[in-house]
C-alpha cells in the first residue's frame, strides 16, 4: 500500500513540475500553434505553489524526490518577480518631464460582480475622490460608461482640469477605451476605434505617445468558472469544452492583436511610447512575453507585493499593466484598492528620458 501511495504521489509530482516548466513556455509558443500552453500560463503560481509544498513533502520524509520540484523551481524562478515584487515605491514622484498615468478598467462602475453591485453615479463618485487623491495627469479608462445618471462625468474632469479627451463614442452608451488627459493632446491616431487608440500627449515640452488598449475578452460567465474550477480537478464535460474553447478564441485573438497592430506601432514609434489598459492576459501569456522584448513593465520596476489586478470571480490575476519603451523611466507604481470595479486602478509616475 504504501509503494502505491508513493507511485501516485511521485506521478503527481512530476506533473506539477512538468506544468510549471511548460506555463512558462506560452511566451515561444504562438496560442495558434499550441493553444495548450496558452492555458497553462495561467497556472504558474499554483504550478509553483504546489512545487514548493512537494518540495517540502519529500523533504520532511527525506527523500530524493524534493529534487524534482526544487529543480522545477529554480529553473522558472525568474518569473516570480511578474506576479510578486519587493523594494519598489508607491510614493508619487514629481520633476519635469514627469508624467502621471492611472489606468483602470471601471467595468461600468458596477462593483466587483454581482453580489455587490454598485450605481453607476455612486460608482462615479467615488472615482472622482479617487483623481482628487492620486492626481493623474492622464486618466485611461476601459469599460467606461459614458453616461451615469446623476454625475455628469465629462464636465466634472473638465472641472478637474482633464481638458483634454479622446475616445468618446456619442452622448451615451460604451467606450471600450477612453483617454482623458491635463497634459494637451497633439495628435491623435485611430487603431480599432471600439477596443485600441493612440494619441500624441506633450507634457514639459516633451511629447509622449499613449496607446489604449482593451484587448479581446474572454466573455466568461458563471458556468465558465464552474467549468474552470472543474478542470482544475481533472474534470471534464461539455461546459468545460465550450470554456476551453472561449479561451482558444481569446488568446488568438491577442496573438492576432499583437501582431497586426501593436507590434508594428511599437517597433515604428518615433515617440517615446507608453501602450496600457486591460490585456485579458497574465504576464506569463503569449502577447505579455513579446511586449516585454521591446517594453518594460512599471510594475517590475517599481512594484510591491503581489500585482494582481484583476479581483472578481475566481481566479485573480494581474492583467491590466502600464509597458513603455525603454527612454522612458517608472519612477513610481502604485495598485490601489477599491469596490469602484472588478478591476484595481494602477497608477506609474513615468519620467520621459
Amino acid at each position: 500500500m504504501k509503494r502505491i501511495l508513493y507511485v501516485i504521489l511521485l506521478i503527481i509530482n512530476l506533473i506539477f513540475a512538468a506544468a510549471l516548466i511548460v506555463s512558462t513556455l506560452a511566451g515561444k509558443v504562438e496560442p495558434s500553434r499550441m493553444v495548450l500552453v496558452s492555458i497553462l500560463s495561467y497556472g504558474y503560481m499554483v504550478f509553483l505553489l504546489a512545487n514548493m509544498l512537494f518540495a517540502i513533502m519529500w523533504l520532511c520524509l527525506s527523500r530524493w524526490e524534493f529534487l524534482i520540484s526544487v529543480a522545477a523551481i529554480v529553473a522558472r524562478l525568474s518569473f516570480l518577480p511578474l506576479f510578486f515584487q519587493l523594494g519598489g515605491t508607491s510614493d508619487p514622484q514629481t520633476g519635469e518631464g514627469t508624467l502621471r498615468l492611472m489606468t483602470f478598467n471601471t467595468h461600468a462602475f458596477a462593483g466587483m460582480d454581482d453580489d455587490t453591485l454598485m450605481r453607476p453615479d455612486s460608482g462615479a463618485i467615488l472615482l472622482l475622490k479617487l483623481l482628487d487623491e492620486e492626481q493623474p495627469d492622464v486618466l485611461c479608462m476601459q469599460e467606461y460608461y459614458i453616461s451615469p445618471r446623476k454625475v455628469k462625468m465629462r464636465d466634472s474632469l473638465r472641472s478637474r482640469g482633464y481638458t483634454y479627451n479622446y475616445g468618446i463614442h456619442g452622448k451615451k452608451g460604451w467606450s471600450q477605451c477612453v483617454l482623458f488627459s491635463r497634459c494637451p493632446i497633439v495628435r491623435e491616431y485611430d487603431m480599432d476605434r471600439r477596443s485600441k487608440f493612440y494619441v500624441d500627449v506633450e507634457k514639459d515640452g516633451k511629447v509622449v505617445r499613449i496607446c489604449v488598449v482593451h484587448l479581446h475578452s474572454y466573455r466568461l460567465n458563471e458556468d465558465d468558472f464552474e467549468s474552470f474550477e472543474r478542470l482544475s480537478h481533472a474534470q471534464t464535460d461539455s461546459t468545460t469544452q465550450r470554456f476551453l474553447k472561449k479561451f482558444e478564441k481569446a488568446t488568438k485573438q491577442h496573438e492576432k492583436e499583437w501582431k497586426e497592430e501593436l507590434l508594428p506601432l511599437v517597433e515604428k514609434s518615433c515617440l517615446p511610447i507608453i501602450v496600457t489598459g486591460d490585456f485579458n492576459d497574465t504576464p506569463a501569456s503569449y502577447i505579455y512575453q513579446q511586449a516585454r522584448e521591446l517594453l518594460n513593465d512599471s510594475y517590475v520596476e517599481q512594484g510591491r507585493g503581489f500585482g494582481t489586478t484583476y479581483h472578481g470571480l475566481y481566479p485573480a490575476f494581474r492583467i491590466d499593466y502600464i509597458l513603455h519603451s525603454r527612454d522612458i523611466e517608472a519612477l513610481s507604481y502604485k495598485r490601489v484598492q477599491t469596490p469602484i470595479s472588478d478591476h484595481y486602478p494602477i497608477v506609474a509616475d513615468l519620467k520621459i528620458n
